[in-house]
């Protein structure tokens, strides 16, 4: 019968293809990666007699794993015999803790110690860096960040860098907030985003605390993860009242020193407060009642400056304030609640 004249057409049937033998892929894989030379051997010749037996595909890729796996085992045979290959294992391992412990400067996180990629790398760019073990020793410590905002192409060097000296100051107080207990020559330090990594979508400021070269060892880090509430109140009070006087001179700026010292007598009344209303242990009460009073002494001489017509009255009332608050007293309460109790080596003890 004429096939035409039923209203179909036939299709040629073909064979289904063999199957690729899978032992055969894993021993070219086992054998181009050498990670354990004699598997790939082993693989390479069962596939052969699996392929044989069954009639499947990956002669070619099980014939390569067997000649590359034995290329790779008598190599590790000539290095076990020559005693090189304890020094090679040992280079990887060494390589591989290195390649581990190595950051890019853009992924640094918040409490990441870390050491200096060299002298002078404030003014040079910095790719990676090795970070550490903050209980080992170290030249530096990641604070936190920021993001840069409000530009659509890259602001130059200049502007972030005074970007960065105040907000980084900002966040290196509030990791920090004990300065006493910085290790001597410690500073404040940042990574910029450069005109290139700009391009690439970094817009972030990394903020750290770096010393001078000294090695230190154990974190900086003194906030509310890391201090007690009694510790932790007494420091917010101290800092708080030692904000940093504005820039330039009273001449430049009387109205701004004038606004200065008012904002520095309202908190030292807000702290004053708070040191009185604060339930301290009783090792620290009297400390810190002595403490208060000092503040209110203060208030009084920076509300007098706030009203000072010339620059030699302003700093009389000025001076007179600092030296209100006595560092005896500070100490005291320090040695109390179990903080740091030798003052920075700038500062002396009236």
């Amino acid at each position: 019968m004429d096939p035409s004249t039923q209203g179909w057409q036939p299709y040629p049937q073909y064979a289904p293809r063999p199957s690729v033998n899978g032992l055969s892929i894993a021993s070219l894989v086992v054998g181009i990666v050498c990670c354990v030379p004699p598997l790939g051997l082993v693989l390479g010749l069962i596939s052969l007699s699996q392929i044989k037996k069954r009639s499947e595909r990956g002669k070619g890729m099980a014939i390569a794993g067997v000649v590359l796996s034995s290329i790779s085992t008598a190599l590790v045979l000539v290095a076990l015999a020559g005693g090189g290959f304890g020094e090679a294992w040992d280079g990887f391992r060494k390589g591989m803790d290195e390649a581990s412990r190595s950051r890019s400067a853009l992924d640094l996180r918040k409490g990441d110690c870390f050491n200096l990629p060299g002298s002078g790398v404030q003014d040079q760019e910095t790719t990676d860096v090795g970070v550490v073990d903050c209980e080992g020793e170290h030249e530096a410590e990641v604070t936190g960040g920021f993001k840069v905002s409000g530009y659509d192409s890259y602001p130059g060097e200049s502007r972030l860098d005074d970007l960065a000296d105040r907000r980084c100051q900002e966040i290196n107080d509030a990791y920090a907030l004990d300065p006493w207990a910085l290790p001597k020559g410690t500073e404040m330090y940042y990574y910029l985003p450069t005109k290139r990594s700009w391009r690439l979508g970094d817009d972030a400021v990394t903020c750290a605390f770096a010393t001078d070269g000294a090695k230190i060892r154990g974190s900086v880090r003194r906030d509310a993860t890391t201090l007690g509430p009694h510790q932790l109140a007494y420091l917010k009070a101290e800092s708080a009242v030692h904000e940093a006087d504005p820039a330039g001179g009273f001449t430049d700026d009387p109205e701004g020193y004038r606004a200065w010292a008012h904002e520095t007598s309202l908190a030292l009344a807000v702290q004053a407060k708070n040191l009185r209303e604060h339930p301290w242990p009783a090792a620290a009460a009297e400390g810190a009642k002595a403490r208060a009073k000092e503040y209110d002494r203060a208030r009084a001489h920076w509300d007098k400056a706030a009203l000072a017509q010339d620059e030699d009255a302003f700093w009389d009332h000025g001076y007179e304030g600092e030296d209100a608050l006595a560092q005896s007293t500070e100490i005291a309460v320090r040695r109390a609640l179990g903080l740091e109790t030798a003052p920075p080596a700038d500062e002396s003890t009236p």
